[in-house]
């Protein structure tokens, strides 16, 4: 077996990955009820927008029928945003591509800059991990701010 091999097995159980799943919080029943009878669940675990684009999304849905409130709307937002915002997914990329070799506290105490962080993932990525141009982005820039110099090398 290379050493890149364990790489590939981790693309290949990413992709095998049951899609469409919601996590658990405030929102997600709103989310199953409303958006569900129209269209898939996919539609909305396959984003990844900030909170403005969320908001967006979830007005112009209701424009179109959904049977959402002003109060349930913002539910349904802030659910939006926290589990399919763009920092959730630099999280899930982080949690899943990084912690498969180095143990999460490990890459927590780094406390490096942005720069640091990018040559390290790119050190990570010319061994074999799976990470497209934009995920090495999402994760250089979420690792730098949540594990920079700044935030003290132990936040999440």
């Amino acid at each position: 077996m290379t050493r890149s091999a364990p790489w590939l097995l981790l693309a290949v159980a990413l992709q095998a990955a049951p899609a469409g799943r919601l996590p658990a919080g405030e929102g997600k029943k709103l989310i199953e009820t409303a958006c569900v009878s129209c269209h898939g669940i996919d539609v909305v675990t396959s984003k990844s927008y900030n909170k403005e684009r969320w908001r967006s999304v979830v007005e112009e849905m209701i424009a179109q029928g959904a049977p959402l409130t002003k109060a349930q709307a913002a539910r349904v937002v802030e659910y939006l945003a926290k589990n399919f915002g763009e920092d959730s997914h630099a999280k899930q990329l982080y949690e899943e591509i990084c912690s498969f070799c180095h143990d999460l506290e490990r890459v927590a105490r780094q406390s490096l800059t942005k720069e640091e962080w990018g040559g390290l993932i790119r050190g990570m990525v010319d061994e074999g991990a799976p990470v497209t141009d934009e995920e090495f982005s999402m994760i250089v820039d979420y690792l730098a701010e949540h594990f920079g110099p700044q935030g003290g090398g132990n936040s999440r």
